[in-house]
C-alpha cells in the first residue's frame, strides 16, 4: 500500500472529507488530494502531525506494509467556535458526522475486577459512582455501512476510536469501559 493509499484508506474509515482532513492537518485540501494521489509526499511536520492525529508511526506510513491496523483519532477543537461546551457536543458531532452516519447516546461504567466490584457491593456503589462522576464526558456510538466508531469530547479535544465491525451495538467493552446504548441521537 503506497503512502497516498494509506492515508484515502484512513481518511474514509474515520468518514472524513478531504476538506475535514485538510482543517485537521492545518494544510490545503489540494495538499491532500496530492498526498492521496501519491502526487507529493507530506513533509516531515506533516508526518508526524498525522503520526500523532491518528495514533500511528511515520514508520509505518512510509513503509509498504499493507495492513492498515486499529485506528485512533484525536483533534484538539477550537473552542471559540462554539458557544458553550454543552451545545456544542450536537454541533460537533455534525460538523463531523452528518447524515448517513447514526450517532447513538452511550452510557460509560468502569469495567471493574472481582475485588473491585465485591468492593462496590459492600460499599454500595460508591466506588463505581465515583469513577461515574470523576469522567462525566459524553460518549458516542457512531455507525455508517460496516463502519463503527466510538466517539468521546472531552476538554475540547474530540477522540475517535475505530472499533471492530461485529462490535455489539446495545453493549460492549472498550479498555477498562462498559458502554450501553441509551438511544438514538436526534440531531434535528
Amino acid at each position: 500500500m503506497t503512502l497516498g493509499e494509506k492515508l484515502k484508506e484512513i481518511r474514509k474509515r474515520f468518514g472524513l472529507s478531504q476538506e475535514q482532513l485538510a482543517e485537521i492537518m492545518n494544510v490545503s485540501r489540494q495538499a491532500i488530494t496530492k498526498w492521496e494521489n501519491d502526487g507529493g509526499i507530506p513533509d516531515v511536520s506533516n508526518l508526524q502531525e498525522l503520526s500523532k492525529v491518528f495514533g500511528i508511526t511515520v514508520d509505518y506510513l512510509l513503509n509498504d506494509e499493507n495492513q492498515l491496523p486499529a485506528l485512533s483519532m484525536k483533534k484538539t477543537l477550537d473552542r471559540d467556535k462554539y458557544e458553550n461546551k454543552i451545545s456544542s457536543y450536537t454541533l460537533i458531532l455534525k460538523e463531523y458526522y452528518a447524515e448517513p452516519y447514526e450517532i447513538y447516546n452511550l452510557a460509560r461504567s468502569k469495567k471493574m475486577t472481582k475485588l473491585e466490584w465485591i468492593l462496590d457491593l459492600f460499599t454500595f456503589g460508591i466506588h463505581d459512582n465515583i469513577d461515574g462522576i470523576s469522567d462525566l464526558s459524553p460518549y458516542y456510538l457512531v455507525k455508517k455501512d460496516n463502519l463503527k466508531l466510538l466517539v468521546n469530547i472531552k476538554d475540547w479535544v474530540l477522540e475517535v476510536i475505530e472499533l471492530p465491525s461485529n462490535t455489539n451495538d446495545k453493549k460492549f467493552s472498550y479498555g477498562n469501559n462498559k458502554f450501553i446504548n441509551c438511544g438514538k441521537l436526534k440531531m434535528n
